[in-house]
């Protein structure tokens, strides 16, 4: 065990067959492609801000229904580079 209070939960969500199984007649291709064109933006403005995609990157995929969605992946060290990136910011917002 992790320590995850809830990983339980997080175990039942995953065997959810709503959450992972291809329907017939979906198109997924097409929630993914506006999903890819979203990563591939925010991969860049990572990177662009100096964080390795090794320590954080979006990751193109699509839910049940074939909507778009993107996921963020990373290691401690890229949470907390994108953390202090958020602070700066809203720190930058404030001030305007």
């Amino acid at each position: 065990m992790d320590g995850d209070d809830d990983f339980g939960a997080e175990l039942t969500a995953s065997l959810d067959p709503d959450a992972w199984a291809w329907l017939p007649g979906v198109n997924y291709a097409a929630g993914w492609r506006v999903a890819k064109q979203a990563i591939d933006e925010l991969n860049g403005l990572l990177a662009a801000c100096g964080v390795a995609r090794t320590q954080l990157r979006a990751i193109a995929d699509t839910d049940a229904s074939g909507g778009p969605v993107v996921r963020l992946e990373g290691i401690a060290e890229g949470w907390l580079s994108l953390e202090e990136l958020l602070c700066l910011a809203a720190a930058c917002r404030e001030s305007h």
